[in-house]
């Protein structure tokens, strides 16, 4: 039994790693079950032993999305005590991660947009306001130590956070990948910095 859940567990890991590779190569209107049975090496029938439809794939993993970028201010919040540092090691994070394919939670959540589909996009949408709430959380620590501006705006500056990520994936993945996104970010970033931090006397 202990065998059999390992490897259910295992499989199902396959099949949600084979969608998030085939959405970012053909877009995720063109993935179906029979693509990714492909992708994988199975037969559609092995697939739907383990998902009921395209839709639970999708579903499990906007839950691993979440993970990722809420694993990511949590890491990066364990390591530092300066809110601008924390920031700087959770955008480079997600840099790094974007941009070795390891993870790659951005560009797969505007795909996912794209999709359509309702009940998706209400999962992305939570996923977004819980990782804009742990950012507003940060920037608050960082007002209340004297590190940031007293008159920031939290909601606002917690969305131009994730959207200066959104914005760059997007940009780079039209762009079919051939800028440096480090390099290309780091202009936003000194811009964003240089707005919400405490300014000297």
């Amino acid at each position: 039994m202990v065998q059999r859940r390992r490897t259910t567990a295992i499989r199902k890991d396959q099949i949600v790693t084979a969608a998030k590779r085939l959405i970012i190569k053909r877009g995720s209107e063109n993935i179906t079950v029979r693509a990714i049975a492909k992708e994988v090496g199975l037969s559609e029938g092995a697939v739907y032993r383990h998902f009921n439809s395209k839709r639970d794939i999708l579903s499990l993993l906007a839950d691993i999305i979440e993970d990722d970028l809420l694993g990511d201010i949590t890491t990066s919040i364990a390591n530092s005590d300066s809110c601008l540092e924390i920031l700087d090691n959770i955008l480079k994070g997600h840099l790094s991660a974007i941009k070795q394919r390891q993870g790659i939670s951005f560009q797969v959540i505007a795909e996912i947009i794209s999709l359509g589909d309702k009940k998706l996009n209400r999962r992305i949408s939570e996923i977004i306001d819980k990782y804009v709430v742990g950012i507003k959380g940060l920037l608050s620590k960082g007002i209340k130590s004297g590190e940031l501006r007293k008159d920031l705006d939290l909601h606002g500056a917690a969305l131009l956070f994730f959207g200066m990520v959104q914005g760059l994936v997007n940009i780079w993945a039209l762009s079919n990948y051939e800028f440096d996104l480090e390099e290309s970010c780091e202009p936003s970033w000194n811009t964003f910095k240089e707005c919400i931090k405490e300014k000297p006397f």
